[in-house]
């Protein structure tokens, strides 16, 4: 998909299909007393790293970096999100949940290291920016916790959209205007449907459903499991036999993550 739509093009369609469907969700839940300026301030920190910061930070990261290394910048997040917990007093960091983000990553480092590990200059911006992204979503993570307390995973997130979304469209409607969206292939509809209606729509609400009932890093320990189904799915299409590294870290990622969420 992104061969054929500029990341930021890909941005603002997330960030408004984001808007439009949880601020209906918004408006009927609650009428224009959803859209207070109270409740408005308290989800735009949110919306700018949740959404802001995280989706154009890590589409242009994407576009600069490897497959492999993203994978593996993307797996930091539980780490980033036990460490600003643990500054924050957010949560408690035990040894147990330590130990099982730690064995999840070097599953991931295992499954990546199967598309192919180059250290070189080439890919360290979007290596930079990837790594940021993640830091950011951290920082939504944990930070969101108390909103969804108090107002729950629809509104919070809805909340979360209409200031992160406003924010990604300033910068980024330009250049979703000057796409030229109808020359889009059959497949990168299909992809930036799956974008828009499972990795922003279904994601983010999930994502704040999970973080009311457990402690933000063990939500973001499940996050392991991304680029395991990736190398799966890949293995799926390609009709191969999964190689002795994809089961071992796969192995790893499993016990990893079940540590990490007893602990």
């Amino acid at each position: 998909m992104l061969r054929e739509v500029d990341p930021l093009a890909v941005a603002s369609a997330r960030a408004l299909a984001g808007m439009l469907v949880f601020g209906a969700c918004l408006l009927v839940l609650d009428g224009a007393a959803g859209f207070s300026p109270a409740r408005l301030r308290r989800g735009l920190p949110l919306g700018l790293l949740g959404i802001f910061a995280n989706q154009v930070l890590f589409i242009e990261g994407l576009e600069r970096t490897t497959p492999a290394h993203s994978a593996i910048l993307i797996a930091l997040l539980p780490i980033h999100v036990l460490i600003i917990g643990a500054l924050s007093g957010a949560e408690r960091v035990t040894a147990r949940k330590t130990l099982g983000v730690a064995i999840a990553f070097a599953g991931v480092v295992l499954v990546a290291s199967e598309q192919g590990l180059h250290l070189h200059g080439g890919t360290l911006a979007g290596d930079l920016l990837t790594l940021a992204a993640g830091v950011a979503f951290a920082g939504y993570t944990v930070a969101g916790r108390s909103a969804v307390r108090d107002l729950g995973p629809i509104r919070t997130t809805g909340l979360a959209f209409l200031g992160g979304g406003a924010a990604v469209l300033l910068v980024g409607a330009p250049t979703a205007l000057r796409q030229d969206w109808a020359a889009l292939s059959p497949a990168a509809w299909g992809g930036l449907a799956y974008v828009l209606l499972i990795a922003t729509i279904g994601a983010y609400i999930l994502y704040y459903m999970a973080i009311e009932r457990l402690e933000p890093s063990k939500v973001a320990a499940y996050t392991y499991f991304q680029p395991l189904v990736g190398a799966a799915l890949a293995y799926a299409l390609r009709a191969e036999a999964p190689t002795a590294r994809f089961v071992a870290g796969g192995a790893l990622i499993l016990t990893g993550v079940v540590v990490a969420e007893r602990g």
